[in-house]
């Protein structure tokens, strides 16, 4: 019996013993996986954290508003479900609504021009930049500090939104985790973009939204970052259970029962997106309008600025309170309606609480309270002032409808959420985020056709101006993708297609003495010289400088023949190889020139290809494929913002 344990207990141990060997070896051969490895074990890492400071991020914005907005400015907000219901305050004493944005902006501006001046404005551009630009690093004090320089500016009533001080967050940490680790700048873009996709997925309850945003705001046409999109999904889903954990995900809007009635209503949705479409562009004139033409030439340092900006906010909030911070409230509230939970006794449910003409005042105001907050150098996001901004156009829209219609039998609610994403689709050129964002956001996919036709038709309306200047057109127009590019480009043209010379090629026999080289070399104007046997058939190849490294060693010269310079095996390309693997094969022998051999017989030299002539193939063909996107991008005009390429 105790022999048979003993064999059971071995048994186990070493079943155990061969599955943790089996599991660390799969670890391992994922780990040093050449693509996607390092990636795919780090996504969920940088998901968890991210998800961590969306809630740490959250808390402490709720926290600040309560103490600042609410003890000192006495001032409620509409009710969302993270605050429960309550009456809505105006605030007061005047002097406080001035101070207070302006202290707020000063604090702001010493902190973040002091220590990280990348932290300045809406921290996506910075995201973007670093992509492109900056080899996927980003400092890692600068997730602190923009933190920190966010909850201050929106705690005191800066319109500014979340997503991009938590894409800054969640992208920092990738990028300094990748740093710790030592990982490649591919790598590092990578999980930098994973880290923003897994905060904004988690703050704004939409981690399918989150994940296709991080990949798609790169860019400002409809190019897409494939190679992220599964680690942004992996650190989305971890970020948002996290998040799921200390806070319930519950959706930001709630809307009343909607539904889309069919083609009767595509007309109208498509006087909302021309609508949209107007307003953005005004959106990002007025946005960087403000920082070119008022700001910038301002003979104040830098860290006052923000103060200047936030002063001027406080004015104009003593007439329109609602302007100040991101504004889902207000939406929900004057726009949508309040939901059957959020409304005080008495009240009825989903009924809009402000008239067509305050929505469209609202509308508008909120782009210069936008650009004053941001555009000085404060801190903070655009998704959440571009929210309002498009779903009070289409409340407005929606009850104009209800008005002109009375027996199309319209839900002004309808045209909030899909102004909501048609707007901010247009701005930013991200229309696959928009439609999934909005419809995550407000629990609701009912709509999904009026927003597919209003994010796609407002992208092609907007191609000219973004609110992300950083955007490059597609990825052929980005630093990170240049090296992936050529290689691309180089594929798909073949050796015959470019050519290759026949004339001039100095074959040297096998047997010529060294003395004898020397005078032949001496003579040619080549630099590489493909050495034959009796029958004509290449041996091996040599160059200049072996001849010179030979020299070093003259008194061998009787002894040394042409045959013992040549380079055995032949490196050589076929007229059927493509330019990349000439390139390669150029590169590892140092050479500026490869013979081209039958690829049938080896040793029959057809003749020689430069790099001169792949350099001026691969040139042509860029310029071919640049030249449809250079057509298409017109010179702007006066004060409109176009995306650098």
């Amino acid at each position: 019996m105790e022999s048979e344990y003993d064999a059971s207990s071995n048994g186990t141990n070493g079943g155990f013993a061969d599955w943790s060997r089996q599991a660390i070896g799969r670890l391992t051969a994922l780990w040093t996986s050449p693509r996607i490895g390092r990636v795919a074990v780090c996504s969920p890492i940088v998901g968890f954290i991210a998800g961590l400071g969306a809630v740490l991020f959250l808390v402490m914005l709720q926290l600040t508003y309560r103490e600042v907005l609410g003890d000192w400015l006495h001032f409620q907000r509409p009710s969302t479900l993270e605050d429960g219901p309550h009456a809505i305050t105006w605030p007061y004493p005047w002097w406080l609504i001035i101070l207070i944005p302006t202290v707020g902006g000063l604090i702001s501006g010493v902190l973040v021009f002091t220590l990280a001046p990348e932290a300045e404005g809406h921290g996506t551009d910075a995201m973007i930049r670093a992509f492109h630009r900056g080899g996927g690093v980003i400092r890692g004090r600068v997730p602190l500090i923009k933190s920190v320089a966010s909850i201050i500016t929106m705690g005191t009533g800066g319109s500014a939104g979340q997503e991009g001080p938590i894409a800054q967050i969640g992208a920092g940490f990738g990028s300094v985790f990748a740093g710790w680790l030592k990982l490649s700048p591919r790598d590092r873009r990578i999980l930098m973009l994973a880290g923003a996709a897994g905060g904004v997925g988690a703050i704004f309850r939409a981690p399918l939204g989150g994940a296709l945003f991080a990949g798609e705001v790169l860019y400002a046409t409809t190019a897409f970052e494939s190679a992220a999109l599964l680690p942004c999904l992996a650190s989305s889903i971890v970020a948002y259970s996290t998040f799921a954990m200390f806070i319930t995900p519950r959706p930001i809007f709630l809307l009343p029962p909607i539904t889309f009635s069919g083609l009767r209503e595509l007309p109208l949705y498509t006087l909302l997106t021309l609508l949209c479409a107007g307003m953005g562009w005004l959106y990002v004139r007025v946005f960087y309008g403000l920082r070119d033409w008022f700001f910038k030439p301002m003979p104040i340092p830098r860290q006052l600025k923000p103060a200047v900006g936030g002063l001027l906010l406080g004015l104009l909030a003593l007439a329109y309170p609602q302007v100040m911070t991101g504004g889902y409230g207000w939406v929900q509230w004057g726009a949508i309606g309040m939901p059957p939970e959020l409304t005080l006794q008495g009240e009825t449910s989903f009924v809009p609480h402000m008239e067509m003409g305050i929505l469209l005042a609202l509308a508008a105001l909120k782009i210069l309270a936008t650009g004053l907050t941001i555009s000085s150098g404060g801190s903070g996001g655009v998704f959440g002032p571009s929210i309002l901004i498009g779903g009070m156009l289409g409340g407005a829209c929606g009850q104009f409808f209800e008005w002109a219609f009375p027996s199309a039998n319209v839900e002004p609610a309808a045209f909030v959420l899909v102004g909501m994403g048609g707007f901010f689709a247009g701005v930013s050129k991200t229309p696959l985020t928009s439609i999934v964002m909005v419809s995550e956001m407000t629990g609701s996919y009912s709509l999904l056709v009026p927003l597919m036709l209003a994010c796609g038709l407002n992208m092609a309306l907007s191609r000219r101006w973004t609110i992300y200047e950083e955007q490059v057109q597609t990825p052929i127009d980005s630093p990170a993708h240049q090296g992936d590019f050529v290689v691309d480009v180089l594929e798909q043209l073949s050796v015959s297609e470019v050519g290759f010379r026949t004339e001039g090629i100095e074959r040297v026999p096998a047997s010529t003495p060294f003395r004898e080289l020397i005078h032949l070399v001496a003579r040619s104007t080549e630099t590489l010289f493909p050495v034959i046997d009796r029958n004509g058939r290449l041996t091996g190849i040599f160059t200049l400088r072996d001849l010179r490294l030979a020299l070093v060693g003259s008194e061998w010269g009787p002894l040394v023949l042409a045959d013992d310079l040549a380079h055995r095996p032949v490196l050589a390309v076929t007229p059927e190889d493509n330019l990349h693997t000439a390139l390669r094969r150029m590169t590892e022998l140092n050479i500026d020139e490869i013979p081209v051999v039958d690829s049938k017989d080896p040793t029959r030299l057809l003749g020689l290809h430069s790099r001169r002539q792949l350099t001026l193939a691969y040139t042509s063909l860029i310029e071919s494929l640049r030249a449809p996107a250079v057509m298409a991008e017109k010179p702007s005009q006066s004060g409109e913002v176009v995306a650098a390429s």
